[in-house]
């Protein structure tokens, strides 16, 4: 059975260079990057138009920031894209979805694990939201966006759910940051993966914290201010990953 490789240790500068190889290759998969990062920029969209239309508008925030748990989901389209690029092959949209004929059971598992703890995390979050709220719809989108009608209740909504959510965010990260590479490129087992993940990320946890919040920021952020960024966001963060992946596990 494949053994999980050595991680290796790299400084915080590397960042720079994920971002950088994660928009060269954007670049140069434009079309095809932005058309499959457009599906899910569109689930995005619905489900805030939900939350605005309920009258519950604080929820997308801990929406947007749940939507790094299902990463994982995607993740290996993304990473199939990549490396027919780098065969220096033409990437297409079926390239895409071509990248998820090949999963191994392992990463259906995971992905399935990270849905779950994503409908926790919103189940955990609108029990904080009753709390503040109570039950009933009080927050129009015009008031949020004027900052009254409910006072500072929901930058305190606000900071607790994000506090009581990034213990579980950062859990998952662990799990998940490098366990999708080792599980599609070196066909690892569930387990082996996860466990390789966990070291690799603790082993560079100033830089790994660091990337985690550049993450967040890029996706949350897109997804919050104007979520059609997300179509851009998205790929490149996700192929900035998986160059991360390759200086630390690969």
């Amino acid at each position: 059975m494949p053994t999980p490789p050595p991680y290796r240790q790299v400084p915080l500068s590397r960042i720079g260079s994920w971002l950088a190889h994660g928009w060269s290759t954007f670049r140069r998969t434009q079309a095809a990057s932005m058309a499959y990062a457009g599906i899910f920029a569109a689930i995005g969209a619905a489900l805030l138009a939900g939350v605005a239309m309920l009258d519950i508008l604080p929820m997308a925030f801990p929406l947007a920031g749940g939507f790094m748990l299902v990463g994982p989901a995607i993740l290996s389209g993304f990473f199939n894209a990549a490396r027919l690029q780098a065969e220096g092959r033409h990437v297409r949209l079926g390239d895409f979805f071509g990248g998820f004929r090949h999963n191994p059971p392992a990463l259906w598992v995971l992905s399935v694990v990270c849905m779950f703890l994503f409908l926790i995390w919103l189940t955990d979050a609108a029990i904080v939201y009753s709390l503040y709220f109570g039950t009933v719809p009080v927050l129009s989108a015009l008031e949020f966006f004027a900052g009254f009608g409910s006072g500072a209740r929901w930058l305190s909504f606000l900071l607790f759910s994000s506090i009581t959510g990034a213990v579980l965010a950062f859990m998952i990260f662990a799990v998940s940051a490098f366990a999708v590479p080792l599980i599609v490129r070196r066909r690892l087992e569930l387990a082996k993966a996860v466990s390789a993940s966990v070291r690799a990320v603790f082993g560079n946890f100033g830089v790994m914290l660091a990337w985690g919040c550049v993450l967040t920021i890029g996706i949350a952020g897109s997804i919050l201010l104007f979520i059609p960024l997300l179509t851009v966001a998205l790929p490149v963060l996700a192929y900035a990953s998986e160059q991360a992946y390759r200086d630390i596990c690969a």
